[in-house]
């Protein structure tokens, strides 16, 4: 496949140019940044394109205003970075080469994070823009600074209810200055935001906050930079600026404004695209540059290419996890009339779209807001209803902590379904790997922790959990899985270990904790199998395991692979009760996520964890 992009050398000729005034330099950067954006997310295989290009322009107008004046502006989404990025290197910012890094090792994370230069905060957790921005122009009031300190938002993250104790702050802060715009796309993960949660009348919102209100089209460069020079002119309190944009501005096959409003969900909200589509829209936005260089009589910059060439890549028959849960729950809540599905703007993603999609009058959607969503659960189950909660485990499990935590306490029953669990997927960065939700829900009171491997595994769940008067949480992993491997697994009684390889007389245990850790292993099986001192068992029950379970183990030697944090995940659990019940391990050995996880793609990733077949092999042969 080839991958088109626009060399920093010509966007350099562009800058210099002094043939046309700034706002038409804007105006063409904007066109070749576009296609650098889809070439960034092209060759990564993955990025949020839509939000990129819905607030490329309030990133130009941003970097443009405070080229000559000290200051800082950020994205609090988080989404939208490969357009950040791509206006950073720009001005030097980013080291231009990065572009063809993105979502790779020691390139550019899939959200913002300190590690990268002149990256001031971590971003793609939502909803804490607003506060770190307050944060800033506080430190600038009080040392007397003159930075000028933008922020932007995405208009589905304005769910978040942090940002409304922010905004009440600067009510009562009238002498700090954020100015805070809003990329007003209309459009969240999933579908249109006025059919979640609208904030209608936000000017009357804001105004009630005694706060200053303007709105503006958010392409339009002249207007925006006017409208940012007018309030740090004023300096008269924090203004919100609601930038009216369209997801995907610039090339038709992804603009909001060619969708129906019916649209259940939106196609390019994250993701690559197929061969086809993007040679097409790689044609559209150059032949938009050349139409543009040669109405302004200037020379068109020439097209660069990178090509990747997949035919000798080794491929296997897959399967998705949350394609297999999302029908398996489907079946579940057609037989269930008291259960109710609630998700937090991600039924694609999460596993709960075909209940969106088929039993609408069982399904509610909450948008960016866990911690409602659970309340509002509560009191369902109260009424002796089955909630069936989903959002990222990453979002539900850390978000709504308190709320869970208040739920189970209640001893209500629930499912909590945690998707995107796991060190992998990897491209999108720490914000969305999930290695801590085993020690942060695993400690919940009358909740048990799972994990579920298979389709069968998952149907199994559903006709099981009603003999469990607790409630679940079940981490899934969004990774596809070799199908082969994964198809006759069932799910394990309460407390029990899965068996995969079981060998009487080995000496070796292994134990994989995790979707992705078990796919690789299940990899290296054969070789495994020829190894007749090992045992190759998975944990499902994440805190919970039966006393003859663990007895097994005496006498052994105990490897575990865990796609989780080393501290207080499933090993600290099984060692906590392997001291517990005087058993007497011969050698054990960890292996898992130590500080932050690395960006990048899966394999990668794995490997420079130790956690890939290979490196797993290895360190069975030698343990």
């Amino acid at each position: 496949m080839i991958y088109s992009y626009i060399s920093l050398s010509s966007i350099i000729k562009i800058q210099n140019l002094k043939k046309i005034n700034l706002f038409a330099k804007l105006e063409l950067l904007s066109l070749i940044l576009r296609l650098n954006i889809m070439y960034s997310i092209q060759k990564a295989g993955s990025g949020h394109l839509g939000s990129s290009l819905s607030a490329l322009d309030i990133f130009l107008c941003c970097s443009e205003y405070l080229k000559k004046t000290r200051g800082n502006f950020f994205s609090s989404k988080g989404h939208d970075a490969p357009a950040l990025y791509n206006v950073m290197s720009l001005h030097k910012k980013i080291n231009f080469d990065k572009i063809h890094l993105l979502r790779k090792i020691n390139g550019l994370p899939g959200h913002p994070d300190v590690n990268t230069k002149n990256i001031l905060f971590n971003t793609g957790s939502l909803g804490m823009g607003i506060s770190k921005v307050n944060g800033l122009s506080f430190v600038n009031h009080f040392q007397k600074k003159k930075e000028k300190n933008i922020v932007i938002l995405g208009d589905g993250e304005l769910q978040e209810g942090q940002n409304w104790e922010a905004l009440m702050f600067l009510q009562n802060n009238k002498k700090i200055s954020p100015l805070i715009i809003v990329d007003h796309n209309r459009i969240q993960s999933d579908t249109w935001i006025k059919n979640v949660k609208d904030y209608s009348s936000l000017k009357k919102k804001i105004k009630s906050f005694k706060l200053n209100f303007k709105e503006v089209d958010g392409h339009n460069k002249k207007k925006l930079l006017n409208e940012i020079k007018y309030h740090f002119n004023k300096n008269n309190g924090a203004t919100v600026v609601l930038a009216n944009t369209i997801k995907g501005k610039g090339i038709s096959y992804f603009e909001s404004s060619n969708f129906k409003k019916s649209m259940k969900f939106y196609p390019f909200h994250s993701g690559s695209l197929s061969s086809d589509l993007y040679k097409k829209a790689s044609d559209e936005i150059y032949n938009k540059i050349k139409k543009f260089c040669t109405l302004k009589k200037i020379e068109c910059p020439k097209i660069q290419t990178y090509q990747i060439n997949n035919k000798n890549l080794k491929r296997y028959e897959s399967f998705s996890l949350v394609k297999a849960y999302s029908e398996e729950l489907l079946k579940f809540v057609k037989r269930n009339r008291k259960s109710i599905v609630l998700d937090a703007d991600l039924a694609k993603d999460a596993g709960s779209s075909e209940v969106m999609l088929k039993i609408s009058k069982q399904f509610i959607e909450f948008g960016i807001a866990e911690q409602d969503m659970v309340s509002f659960g509560s009191g369902l189950a109260a009424k002796n209803f089955l909630p069936i909660f989903h959002s990222f485990s990453c979002f539900l499990s850390t978000r709504a902590q308190e709320q869970i935590f208040n739920f189970c306490s209640e001893k209500r029953k629930g499912i909590f379904l945690g998707a995107l669990s796991g060190l992998t997927p990897s491209a999108p960065g720490h914000s969305h790997q999930m290695i801590r939700d085993i020690p942060i829900i695993g400690s919940m009171p009358n909740l048990l922790i799972l994990e579920l491997y298979s389709r069968k595994m998952i149907k199994n769940f559903f006709n099981y959990q009603k003999k469990i008067n607790l409630s679940l949480f079940i981490k899934l992993n969004n990774s596809l899985l070799i199908d082969k491997n994964f198809k006759n697994l069932s799910l394990p009684k309460k407390g029990n270990l899965l068996k995969i390889h079981n060998n009487s007389n080995s000496d070796i245990i292994v134990i994989c904790q995790g979707a992705d850790i078990l796919n690789e292993t299940l990899k290296i099986k054969n070789q495994l199998k020829s190894m007749k001192n090992v045992s190759i068992l998975a944990a499902v029950w994440l805190n919970d395991i039966n006393k003859r379970e663990v007895l097994k183990l005496n006498n052994k030697k105990v490897l575990i692979f865990q796609s989780s944090t080393n501290f207080g995940s499933y090993d600290s659990f099984l060692s906590n009760k392997i001291l517990s019940y005087n058993c007497r391990i011969k050698k054990f050995r960890v292996v898992s996520i130590k500080d932050l996880p690395a960006c990048g793609k899966n394999e990668e990733v794995l490997d420079y964890h130790n956690l890939s077949s290979s490196k797993i092999l290895n360190i069975i042969k030698k343990f």
